[in-house]
């Protein structure tokens, strides 16, 4: 709370002393702990309901809240993610993304903001959670999409806005009206993947297409399920040539599944998780550089309420984790 005076002269009625609540640029005001925090991608605003009512921390209720690696990752999927590297980039194909761990879905809602296919998933613990963050905000975005509709004279207009915001080939192709369809969200436990006989299940291999790329996002923290993890990776990933019905000549197409992650260094035996990852996954690990966070943008969200950086960003580290053929 902060004292002002609201006397404006003499023959005003206002008090003197009176009280206001006060919440933006307050360097007191916690905002990670509010109810809702509202986040702006691609032109569109998300507001993410947080669960605070029950207790919170790294081995509990974890996806009650939006960690600080979801917006990092969230930033980078918008802003440095290069998809170029997909094969025949001449193709107008939706991007297949696979989240794991998806608690609050921002990083699933950001993925599909970019024009992408995303499947959110989460223990079912977790999961009506998610089911309520994605199902409020995809309403909205399609609300706030019909309103850009109307006010810029129809979908190419919508589109080609967004397109200044683009920044490799492989996602300006990706580029069309959102559809709500295009965000789904199933209940995953790593250590029970569906098994063959259990094909209503639908994320069994024969109701699913290949992913392109599965995000990770801080879920590396409880080493006891570290192999499970790798192995609920490599039930979805695809390395070898398919058919792909989406072109005329139905040629066959290489496509190779990439986990895209991020996490903090917490002392917790996160990197065992890579050591798994390449003698039972047959995995190699490409680390990307996380200079780019430096960005006032990103200080604004992660480190509110810090006065410097460094020690933060320093213990976030994202990579790749690829088939290694």
């Amino acid at each position: 709370m902060e004292t002002i005076n609201t006397k404006q002269d003499d023959n005003d009625n206002s008090q003197d002393g009176a009280l206001v609540l006060w919440k933006y640029n307050n360097p007191f005001s916690n905002y990670k702990r509010d109810p809702e925090r509202i986040f702006v991608f691609n032109g569109f605003t998300l507001k993410i309901s947080q669960k605070l009512s029950d207790p919170i921390d790294i081995t509990q209720n974890t996806g009650n809240i939006v960690w600080d690696g979801a917006y990092i990752l969230s930033k980078y999927i918008v802003d440095h993610l290069n998809l170029d590297y997909l094969v025949d980039t001449n193709r107008r194909r939706k991007i297949r993304f696979l989240e794991l761990g998806s608690g609050c879905g921002l990083v699933g809602l950001v993925a599909w903001l970019t024009g992408g296919y995303v499947v959110c998933t989460g223990i079912f613990n977790d999961i009506e959670h998610t089911k309520f963050n994605i199902k409020q905000n995809a309403e909205y975005v399609m609300n706030q999409q019909q309103d850009q509709l109307e006010y810029d004279g129809g979908k190419d207009d919508v589109v080609e806005d967004r397109s200044k915001n683009v920044h490799t080939k492989k996602m300006l192709q990706n580029l069309d009206l959102l559809n709500k369809d295009d965000i789904q969200v199933h209940v995953l436990d790593w250590t029970s993947l569906p098994t063959a006989e259990d094909t209503t299940n639908p994320l069994h291999k024969s109701n699913i297409q290949p992913f392109d790329i599965i995000l990770a996002s801080e879920i590396l923290y409880l080493p006891d399920l570290h192999k499970d993890l790798v192995k609920t990776i490599c039930y979805f990933s695809h390395s070898k040539p398919i058919n792909d019905q989406e072109t005329s000549s139905k040629k066959e197409m290489k496509c190779e599944t990439r986990v895209l992650g991020i996490y903090k260094q917490r002392g917790l035996g996160e990197e065992q998780f890579f050591n798994i990852a390449r003698i039972f996954g047959k995995f190699r690990v490409e680390w990307i550089d996380t200079n780019w966070i430096y960005q006032p943008s990103i200080e604004s969200h992660v480190n509110q309420l810090q006065s410097t950086i460094s020690s933060t960003y320093s213990e976030y580290k994202m990579f790749w984790v690829i088939p290694d053929s």
